[in-house]
């Protein structure tokens, strides 16, 4: 599976429930394998199994991403379905960089995710349509990329509300309730017990 990176600001309860989250999956990983080596089994052995779990078990951050990302466009207003991005389209969300608008306060972090490149493919999708009608307003009334007044910021802003740039979805994403938390399925570790999962 192809992944590729997507650069997003995020707000300061946003990275730290990153950080939190990266902390604990470390730390039950960890726990983890000392208690199977405890049990005698072979190092190499438990670390290429826990490896494997860990997707389920002990989800990395681009996996809490991702899940919440597919999570956001699920939902009706990016459901779509979308009209495919054409070329011209494809290479202008490449290389869109900031979108017009006021600053977004309150974001703190840089991050980079690595997400699926389908799903990378589905977000832009989801955001040049959904926006495409703003963008072109915006455009039409020469609201981008000059020096703007008092009242033709205020027109800005009020066009630029309805645009969906990724990095907001991917925000929105993150912001919902429970999206930088994973709770495996009841599945316990190999041995059948239960423990050392991130809840």
């Amino acid at each position: 599976m192809e992944v590729k990176r997507i650069t997003v600001w995020v707000t300061g309860p946003v990275a730290r429930g990153l950080e939190n989250h990266i902390a604990k999956a470390r730390a039950a990983e960890k726990a983890w394998i000392a208690a199977e080596v405890m049990k005698g089994r072979d190092k190499r052995d438990v670390r290429k199994e826990a490896l494997g779990l860990r997707p389920e078990r002990w989800p990395v951050q681009d996996v809490l991403v991702t899940r919440a990302v597919e999570r956001r466009l699920g939902r009706e207003d990016l459901a779509g379905p979308w009209k495919p991005l054409t070329p011209p389209e494809e290479t202008r969300m490449r290389l869109a960089g900031r979108w017009p608008g006021p600053d977004v306060t309150g974001l703190v972090a840089e991050r980079q995710f690595g997400l699926p490149a389908d799903l990378l493919k589905r977000l832009r999708t989801a955001s040049w349509r959904v926006s495409e009608e703003w963008l072109r307003l915006l455009e039409e009334e020469d609201l981008i990329g000059r020096p703007l007044d008092g009242r033709e910021r205020e027109r800005r802003d009020e066009l630029a509300a309805h645009l969906m740039p990724p990095p907001r979805i991917v925000r929105e994403a993150l912001a919902a309730p429970f999206a930088l938390m994973w709770k495996p399925l009841a599945k316990a570790n190999p041995s059948g017990e239960q423990g050392n999962d991130i809840v």
